[in-house]
């Protein structure tokens, strides 16, 4: 029986398999890409400090993988940077700088920077694969950044290369970037087969920002996180009449996901019975357990709980073990569709959140959507409101209504299918 071979794949990524950082990304959406192409893996920012998987770890987990170096001497740098100074983007990019007359130095040196490791990365790139006029491949790069662009801005001497990328966040937004400019971004996209988002609100974000026109070039596709199997009945069976609200927020404790905002919202609520419980770590955690023992501590109808960070796989355990009322929100800004909200969904958890990036399509009739900065009686009323409501039916429609959304929007599974199918299209030339 004869095999047709499977068309080539670059998949560009940060550290995996080696690291850690996109395990919970990259690893899942993988397996389906490798189902339809031959992948191999090229890691380009493995950070020697950290703790890696071996060559053999690698090899075990049945993954093609190799790393480019991230480590460059001075003169590599300079000669990178002259390279750069050769190339028509460098100007384009330079010039829209000084037309704009914000931070020029400090934008026009991010920029040079940005060029040259873009370069770098580029003739590094070509050293560790068959990079020739007559390659046939898709380039798929994880993230839209300096490694795209190192392909993208000599596009023109492999005319069968296919680039896509994908856009997440960092990379995207100008307020993500150090001097409020995400750069060369127009000079990456001109040399892209298509350009794919996994939220809509950053989709709407681009297509704005720079002024281009919708087409089959910018997709969506969003992640997603595995089915849980939760139906409408497993949730109604699981209720049992206890009197206690089970709040969840799962986040870190820095600023800008402001679990303050949750803890003054909180001390507010009167009449309910709540058990809050926040998953999470990391900067101003003290803080906030302190402000949780000022405004919550001695309260009748009032408990809270810091589990600290736990893994993914803890976080899914406790919602198998424990009946989540309603999972909490007050972040400041949302890039990207964020994970423990998704997860919330596939368990048919009602969302209370703040009407903020791509938070206003994933709360749809499955919960209480908070205007953008809620102030302490607005979080109080919603929490009450939905804590009143548990057990009814209302309550029970918006927990089928968090498992439809999950199951059209967020479903790891046929998200990730209809992403290989898209690219398989690619591939063959079709578009």
């Amino acid at each position: 029986m004869e095999h047709t071979k499977k068309p080539d794949m670059y998949l560009i990524t940060q550290d995996y398999p080696y690291g850690h950082l996109e395990d919970s990304f990259v690893g899942p959406e993988y397996p389906y890409l490798c189902e339809r192409f031959h992948v191999s893996v090229i890691a380009a920012e493995v950070m020697p400090t950290a703790k890696l998987r071996s060559e053999e770890e690698v090899r075990e987990k049945g993954i093609e993988a190799s790393i480019i170096p991230t480590r460059q001497s001075l003169a590599g740098k300079l000669f990178s940077l002259v390279c750069f100074l050769l190339e028509k983007d460098c100007y384009t990019e330079l010039a829209a700088i000084i037309k704009s007359r914000e931070k020029v130095p400090q934008r026009i040196y991010r920029a040079l920077m940005f060029g040259a490791a873009a370069e770098t990365f580029y003739r590094r790139l070509k050293k560790k694969i068959p990079l020739t006029r007559n390659t046939r491949a898709i380039f798929y790069f994880y993230w839209f950044d300096y490694k795209c662009f190192g392909l993208t801005m000599h596009r023109r001497r492999f005319p069968h290369v296919r680039i896509v990328a994908r856009t997440h966040g960092y990379e995207l937004y100008d307020e993500r970037e150090l001097y409020g400019r995400q750069f060369f971004k127009p000079q990456t996209d001109a040399g892209l087969t298509r350009l794919v988002f996994a939220a809509q609100f950053a989709k709407d974000y681009y297509l704005a920002r720079y002024g281009v026109k919708d087409g089959e070039k910018y997709p969506l596709h969003r992640l997603g996180v595995p089915d849980k199997n939760v139906t409408e009945k497993d949730r109604r069976e699981r209720y049992r009449g206890d009197e206690t609200f089970l709040l969840l927020s799962c986040s870190d404790t820095g600023q800008v996901k402001r679990i303050d905002r949750i803890i003054e919202g909180l001390a507010a609520v009167t009449t309910a019975r709540v058990h809050w419980v926040h998953i999470g770590g990391g900067d101003g955690l003290s803080g906030l357990q302190e402000l949780a023992r000022k405004e919550l501590g001695g309260r009748d109808n009032i408990r809270y709980e810091f589990t600290g960070t736990l893994l993914n796989t803890e976080v899914i355990e406790y919602y198998r073990t424990h009946d989540v009322s309603c999972l909490i929100t007050a972040t400041q800004s949302e890039g990207g569709s964020p994970v423990a909200v998704q997860e919330a969904l596939s368990f048919g958890v009602p969302v209370i959140a703040t009407a903020v990036g791509e938070l206003k399509q994933m709360v749809d009739g499955n919960g209480i959507l908070l205007s953008e900065n809620p102030s302490a009686e607005e979080t109080a009323q919603a929490v009450s409101q939905m804590a009143e409501s548990r057990g009814t039916e209302a309550y029970f429609r918006m927990c089928a209504r968090s498992l439809a959304i999950f199951e059209e929007r967020f479903n790891e599974r046929r998200n990730f299918q209809a992403f290989a199918e898209e690219m398989l299209r690619v591939a063959s030339g079709e578009d």
